[in-house]
């Protein structure tokens, strides 16, 4: 009479698949191990949790899964962690010089790879330009969106390229012309 085979236990580690194979056929073990025991051989229920003959574990190790973003739109270039759509200004959509509110309404209005929600940097977005492939004209002072917290009339400027020549500064919004390079989160 052929004895039912029970699935091996799973024996679980954090963060590592473990998979059992089964190499021999699946035998009965008794499980009284009391010497003066008469049971029959037949009668005797496997030990599900039991280490059976012929049992050979292996584990498969899953490279852990990356995020990655969509290819970067038409006239940009994708930074990663955190992933930032950056304008790389070559034609046909070159980095004007403008004033800050104009440099504003310039990223809300463009669009790029069919995406219409760019914006201008962020204070802290802005250095990370520095020695980026395939961005052009990163020299200069970039405005940002980051206003000076002492006076709203002012935002901030950075110079991704040289940060110790050309230190990051405010400056009134509407004073003077710098270049504007918009970014978007993909």
């Amino acid at each position: 009479m052929a004895r039912p085979c029970y699935p091996p236990p799973m024996r679980s580690h954090p963060g590592l698949l473990t998979v059992l194979l089964v190499t021999a056929a699946c035998e009965p073990r008794a499980t009284n191990t009391d010497a003066n025991a008469t049971t029959k051989a037949d009668d005797a229920k496997p030990d599900p949790d039991a280490e059976r003959p012929g049992e050979v574990e292996e584990s498969a190790n899953f490279a852990t899964p990356t995020i990655q973003p969509p290819p970067a739109p038409e006239g940009s270039v994708v930074l990663p962690e955190p992933w930032l759509y950056v304008q790389t200004c070559a034609e046909p959509h070159p980095c004007p010089s403008l004033e800050q509110p104009a440099g504003d309404a310039h990223c809300r209005e463009l669009r790029l790879g069919g995406y219409d929600s760019w914006r201008l940097p962020s204070k802290d977005e802005v250095p990370r330009f520095k020695g980026v492939e395939g961005l052009e004209h990163t020299s200069g002072y970039h405005w940002t969106r980051t206003p000076y917290e002492e006076d709203f009339k002012q935002a901030w400027i950075v110079e991704p390229e040289d940060p110790a020549g050309a230190p990051s500064t405010t400056i009134p919004r509407d004073r003077k012309p710098f270049r504007i390079r918009c970014v978007m989160e993909p």
